[in-house]
Protein backbone atom coordinates (compact mmCIF):
# COMPACT_ATOMS: atom_id res chain seq x y z
CA UNK A 1 0.00 0.00 0.00
CA UNK A 2 1.12 3.52 -1.08
CA UNK A 3 0.60 6.50 0.90
CA UNK A 4 0.34 10.27 -0.05
CA UNK A 5 -0.30 12.19 2.37
CA UNK A 6 1.39 15.54 4.46
CA UNK A 7 2.06 15.29 8.08
CA UNK A 8 3.06 17.05 11.29
CA UNK A 9 4.57 15.64 13.93
CA UNK A 10 4.67 17.53 17.85
CA UNK A 11 6.46 16.07 20.79
CA UNK A 12 3.74 17.45 23.12
CA UNK A 13 -0.16 17.52 23.46
CA UNK A 14 -1.13 20.76 21.55
CA UNK A 15 -4.30 22.53 22.43
CA UNK A 16 -6.84 24.45 20.29
CA UNK A 17 -5.27 27.73 19.76
CA UNK A 18 -1.82 26.03 18.93
CA UNK A 19 -3.71 24.56 16.23
CA UNK A 20 -5.39 27.41 15.31
CA UNK A 21 -2.01 29.27 15.35
CA UNK A 22 -0.25 27.00 13.46
CA UNK A 23 -2.36 26.77 10.50
CA UNK A 24 -3.64 30.44 10.61
CA UNK A 25 -7.20 29.63 10.79
CA UNK A 26 -9.85 28.79 12.94
CA UNK A 27 -11.21 24.78 12.95
CA UNK A 28 -13.99 23.34 14.16
CA UNK A 29 -14.72 19.23 14.88
CA UNK A 30 -16.60 17.52 12.41
CA UNK A 31 -15.82 14.05 13.10
CA UNK A 32 -14.10 11.13 14.37
CA UNK A 33 -11.95 9.51 11.34
CA UNK A 34 -9.93 5.89 11.14
CA UNK A 35 -6.57 6.12 9.92
CA UNK A 36 -7.58 5.08 6.23
CA UNK A 37 -9.74 7.59 6.04
CA UNK A 38 -6.97 10.56 7.79
CA UNK A 39 -4.76 9.55 4.77
CA UNK A 40 -6.52 9.33 2.35
CA UNK A 41 -5.34 10.87 -0.92
CA UNK A 42 -8.76 12.42 -1.69
CA UNK A 43 -9.24 13.71 1.40
CA UNK A 44 -10.78 17.50 1.76
CA UNK A 45 -8.02 19.85 1.39
CA UNK A 46 -9.71 21.99 4.39
CA UNK A 47 -9.54 19.25 6.63
CA UNK A 48 -6.80 18.03 9.60
CA UNK A 49 -7.13 15.03 11.28
CA UNK A 50 -5.46 14.87 14.74
CA UNK A 51 -4.30 12.35 17.16
CA UNK A 52 -3.05 12.83 20.47
CA UNK A 53 -1.54 11.08 23.22
CA UNK A 54 0.27 12.42 26.78
CA UNK A 55 3.17 12.71 25.08
CA UNK A 56 2.63 13.69 21.54
CA UNK A 57 0.83 14.52 18.60
CA UNK A 58 0.19 13.58 15.08
CA UNK A 59 -1.79 16.04 12.59
CA UNK A 60 -2.47 15.19 8.79
CA UNK A 61 -2.93 16.97 6.46
CA UNK A 62 -3.90 16.64 2.37
CA UNK A 63 -0.54 15.79 -0.25
CA UNK A 64 1.21 18.73 -0.34
CA UNK A 65 0.03 21.15 2.15
CA UNK A 66 3.31 22.76 3.97
CA UNK A 67 2.53 24.76 6.90
CA UNK A 68 5.26 27.04 8.43
CA UNK A 69 6.28 25.39 11.19
CA UNK A 70 9.64 27.69 12.23
CA UNK A 71 7.72 29.54 14.49
CA UNK A 72 6.90 26.46 16.84
CA UNK A 73 8.29 26.23 20.40
CA UNK A 74 9.58 22.76 21.02
CA UNK A 75 9.80 19.97 18.70
CA UNK A 76 7.86 19.82 15.64
CA UNK A 77 8.20 17.59 12.52
CA UNK A 78 6.54 18.34 9.03
CA UNK A 79 6.63 15.69 6.54
CA UNK A 80 5.65 14.09 3.20
CA UNK A 81 5.58 10.72 1.99
CA UNK A 82 4.03 10.93 -1.88
CA UNK A 83 4.65 7.19 -2.48
CA UNK A 84 2.91 7.73 -6.20
CA UNK A 85 5.33 10.55 -6.96
CA UNK A 86 8.08 9.37 -5.34
CA UNK A 87 8.73 12.26 -3.47
CA UNK A 88 9.44 12.72 0.53
CA UNK A 89 9.68 15.98 2.68
CA UNK A 90 11.37 16.27 5.78
CA UNK A 91 12.18 19.31 8.13
CA UNK A 92 12.30 19.18 11.87
CA UNK A 93 12.74 22.06 14.36
CA UNK A 94 13.61 22.65 18.21
CA UNK A 95 12.50 25.86 19.35
CA UNK A 96 12.15 27.16 16.40
CA UNK A 97 15.92 26.34 15.04
CA UNK A 98 16.04 24.40 12.22
CA UNK A 99 17.79 20.93 12.85
CA UNK A 100 16.89 18.91 9.46
CA UNK A 101 15.80 19.65 6.44
CA UNK A 102 15.43 16.50 3.94
CA UNK A 103 13.76 16.85 0.24
CA UNK A 104 13.85 13.54 -2.14
CA UNK A 105 12.13 13.21 -5.43
CA UNK A 106 12.30 11.05 -8.07
CA UNK A 107 16.04 9.74 -7.55
CA UNK A 108 17.24 12.84 -6.58
CA UNK A 109 18.18 14.45 -3.33
CA UNK A 110 16.72 18.04 -3.79
CA UNK A 111 17.42 19.13 -0.39
CA UNK A 112 19.53 18.17 2.54
CA UNK A 113 20.44 20.27 5.26
CA UNK A 114 21.87 19.16 8.61
CA UNK A 115 22.23 15.61 10.40
CA UNK A 116 21.04 12.61 11.56
CA UNK A 117 17.36 11.97 12.22
CA UNK A 118 16.12 10.78 8.56
CA UNK A 119 18.98 8.76 6.99
CA UNK A 120 19.10 8.86 3.27
CA UNK A 121 19.89 4.75 2.74
CA UNK A 122 16.82 4.02 4.74
CA UNK A 123 13.32 3.66 4.02
CA UNK A 124 11.57 6.79 4.67
CA UNK A 125 8.07 5.86 5.32
CA UNK A 126 9.78 3.29 8.17
CA UNK A 127 11.50 6.08 9.50
CA UNK A 128 8.72 8.48 9.89
CA UNK A 129 6.82 5.74 11.41
CA UNK A 130 9.54 5.38 14.28
CA UNK A 131 9.44 8.95 15.00
CA UNK A 132 5.65 8.84 15.11
CA UNK A 133 6.16 6.05 17.72
CA UNK A 134 8.59 7.95 19.64
CA UNK A 135 6.68 11.43 20.04
CA UNK A 136 3.21 9.24 20.68
CA UNK A 137 4.95 6.50 22.98
CA UNK A 138 1.57 4.39 22.83
CA UNK A 139 2.91 1.63 19.68
CA UNK A 140 1.95 3.30 17.02
CA UNK A 141 3.27 1.76 13.89
CA UNK A 142 1.92 -1.51 15.36
CA UNK A 143 -1.47 -0.28 15.68
CA UNK A 144 -1.85 2.88 13.39
CA UNK A 145 -4.95 1.38 11.56
CA UNK A 146 -6.40 0.88 14.54
CA UNK A 147 -5.56 5.06 15.66
CA UNK A 148 -9.10 7.16 16.11
CA UNK A 149 -8.34 10.99 14.59
CA UNK A 150 -10.42 13.56 15.25
CA UNK A 151 -11.11 15.57 11.87
CA UNK A 152 -11.12 19.52 11.79
CA UNK A 153 -12.25 21.39 9.46
CA UNK A 154 -10.12 24.48 8.51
Amino acid sequence: MGFNFTGILINSQVDEQKIKNLFDAEISYLKEVDFEEATDSFRDENTVDIVQTETGTLIITGLGQIYDISDFDGDIIQFMISDISDTYYFEKYKDKVLERKYIYSQGDIAEDEGNGIIKENEDFTDQIWELADQYLQNNFKTDMFDQRFKRYQL
